[in-house]
């Protein structure tokens, strides 16, 4: 395969500047034995091979490949995805400079991109990281785990489980939707393959990186710690062609968040007996945030993140209630059955559109005649 052109308008990122600035400030995390740390470990690899199949009998769809597990530190996480944002940009077209060579401007973004990087590794709880790795890894950082569980005075096995299904649901979303990945890289390119060079700066990056390093993870915790990578890097730079790569970008990643929320608590009603304790304390804690969490949920645009759970679960959950898992699996047969951002707000158009269903909030076109079939020829 031929090298991707380099696309001028993506300013290169000093990223072993990231990395080093990332291993600076990260600290090492609450105290464990040697051998509650490797029980950590067991114990976080046996919920996520059980999370799989909870999640697979609850949605009834099968994950065609078997990702990777990873149950890692602060550090390894920061690696980890400055290795999926190296390799997305590279593929984009992002010239990838040596530390050596690197321009000024391209070490003030490795910096910026570092010091978001040390502050999330310390709140991701778990991610399912698409860019790195051909299938995506299942990753879950063990420190902060311990760190939660320990805060919130949690039964440990359940919330490791309850937290390893919500991970699993994006591992199912991307593994066994075979259009998925595609699907969604395929955006990303729509959506830089339309920039325009004079709305392209080495400010307005800067600003991509610290919001796309800051959505790059998956944790039903929502604060810092969730989003599937490549979301906010995607608003950072707009022009008139862009906006509706960007809109379905934001429907589907609401969708899949709303829906591993919704598939924690399907699979929890049955497997986790304390599900309703998890959740309202983790409720609460989103609800809650210290004045500095707040600060940085407006700095890193975090807020969208969390209105994104919200507004996705209660999609996800009416079409459920209406029309039962099957129902709602529609919207994987094919990328036209994706909800729009409107049909997320408005889940009853949804069912309309794909499931054929009629709204309550409009006109049945049964005996209306052949002059409303033809208003109505258009789609929607």
């Amino acid at each position: 395969m031929a090298p991707p052109v380099a696309n001028q308008m993506l300013p290169s990122v000093d990223w072993r500047t990231a990395a080093s600035c990332s291993r600076a400030f990260t600290g090492g995390g609450p105290r464990l034995s040697r051998a509650g740390a490797i029980d950590v470990v067991a114990d976080l690899h046996l919920h996520a091979r059980t999370a799989i199949d909870l999640v697979t009998d609850y949605t009834g769809l099968t994950p065609a490949v078997q990702a990777r597990v990873e149950v890692v530190d602060r550090a390894r996480w920061s690696d980890i995805n400055i290795a999926g944002f190296r390799r997305l940009l590279s593929d984009l077209g992002a010239v990838q400079p040596e530390t050596e060579s690197a321009s000024a401007a391209a070490k003030v973004t490795g910096v910026q991109a570092g010091a978001v990087l040390a502050f999330l590794s310390s709140r991701v709880l778990g991610q399912f990281e698409t860019f790195s790795t051909d299938h995506g890894r299942l990753l879950f950082v063990a420190p902060n785990v311990v760190e939660v569980e320990r805060r919130l005075r949690l039964p440990t096995r359940e919330f490791r489980l309850w937290i390893a299904v919500h991970e699993a649901a994006h591992l199912t979303q991307f593994t066994a939707v075979p259009w998925m990945s595609g699907h969604f890289h395929g955006l990303i390119r729509t959506f830089f393959d339309a920039a325009e060079p004079e709305q392209s700066s080495t400010a307005q990056f800067g600003r991509a990186v610290r919001r796309a390093v800051a959505a790059s993870s998956n944790d039903p915790a929502g604060s810092p710690e969730g989003e599937l990578p490549g979301v906010d890097i995607l608003a950072a730079v707009t022009s008139p062609q862009q906006r509706e790569a960007i809109s379905k970008i934001q429907a589907l990643m609401t969708l899949l968040e709303g829906h591993a929320e919704s598939v924690m608590d399907g699979v929890g009603r049955t497997s986790i007996d304390h599900v309703g304790l998890l959740r309202r304390r983790f409720d609460r804690r989103r609800a809650n945030p210290s004045p500095i969490q707040r600060f940085l949920r407006q700095l890193l645009g975090l807020d969208a993140k969390l209105r994104q759970y919200a507004a996705g679960r209660r999609f996800v959950d009416q079409v459920v209630a209406a029309h039962g898992v099957s129902g709602f699996n529609r919207v994987w047969e094919d990328p036209s059955h994706l909800p729009t951002e409107a049909e997320i707000d408005h889940p009853e158009r949804w069912s309309a559109r794909v499931l054929h269903e009629p709204s309550p909030h409009e006109p049945s076109l049964e005996g209306r005649g052949p002059e409303v079939h033809k208003l109505g020829g258009t789609g929607a």
